[in-house]
């Protein structure tokens, strides 16, 4: 069977059962050593049936079982960076890259920033401004051993040095920052989502008391003594709670500069906070 055949006979699978065809080319694609958008290039040759059952077992998980891509493969990108992801981290997502970017160009003329990732999962954002930042100190804070122990596995695999530290949010946290970033939970607990994340990703990454705002509530009262007096909080938020999160903003910064920016589909995304 050529990689054409085999990819056809999955896509036509995934389309009855109501399945992201684009789940089932990154399967075949990454499986078989090929990047996701060099498939075609290989549609001719004939697939090994070592790789071809390797692959269904894959695809059996993703049809029968439900699980991310992701999680199947044991890995992820950000920016361009592979990252090791579990079911115990939250799976970095594109509009957490835009997070990280505009953070990039803010800082494009700081010296050596003192930067503090709140919730650091995977490490993804850590790593990522690490990366394009390799003058900067960067710490990465998460609650979770499990996610930390992935993180640091990730900035390791990256050759970057980061601090890793178990804090609850900034109960072990020293010293000041020039930059407070965290993509935190911000799912209402009652909040209907896809059954994909809701039934796979971690719970305590994705949902939040208080109609999702509560580790805003915390992590911009609790910052405030560990920022530097000129500084720049940046927050991915849900696309619905402009308001509550502006009111929380004023509450406990009520000089600084306040911003609601969008993403490349028109939604609010990015909560930018500055004293500059």
């Amino acid at each position: 069977m050529t990689y054409q055949e085999f990819w056809k006979k999955q896509r036509e699978t995934a389309l009855s059962l109501n399945k992201e065809t684009s789940a089932v080319k990154i399967l075949i694609a990454e499986l078989s050593g090929f990047g996701a958008n060099d498939l075609y290039c290989h549609f001719d040759e004939e697939i090994p049936e070592e790789k071809e059952r390797e692959i269904l077992k894959a695809l059996s998980r993703y049809f029968e079982n439900g699980e991310p891509v992701q999680y199947i493969l044991g890995y992820s990108y950000f920016m361009g960076l592979k990252l090791k992801v579990s079911p115990a981290v939250l799976i970095p997502r594109p509009e957490t890259e835009l997070l990280v970017e505009i953070v990039l160009e803010r800082l494009k003329d700081v010296l050596s920033p003192a930067v503090i990732d709140i919730g650091t999962g995977s490490g993804a954002i850590a790593i990522a401004i690490k990366d394009q930042l390799p003058d900067s100190q960067v710490i990465a804070v998460d609650i979770s051993k499990i996610a930390l122990a992935i993180a640091k596995e990730n900035a390791d695999d990256h050759r970057l040095s980061i601090q890793f530290l178990e804090s609850d949010l900034f109960s072990s946290v020293t010293g000041t920052f020039d930059v407070l970033i965290s993509n935190p939970p911000y799912i209402g607990i009652e909040e209907e989502i896809d059954p994909l994340v809701r039934n796979n990703e971690p719970p305590g990454a994705l949902f939040a008391p208080m109609e999702g705002l509560y580790f805003y509530e915390q992590i911009l009262k609790q910052s405030k003594i560990h920022l530097n007096p000129k500084f720049i909080i940046a927050m991915e938020i849900p696309e619905n709670k402009d308001e509550p999160l502006k009111e929380l903003g004023k509450t406990f910064f009520p000089n600084a500069k306040m911003e609601i920016l969008k993403d490349y589909a028109h939604r609010s995304r990015i909560m930018i906070i500055t004293n500059q």
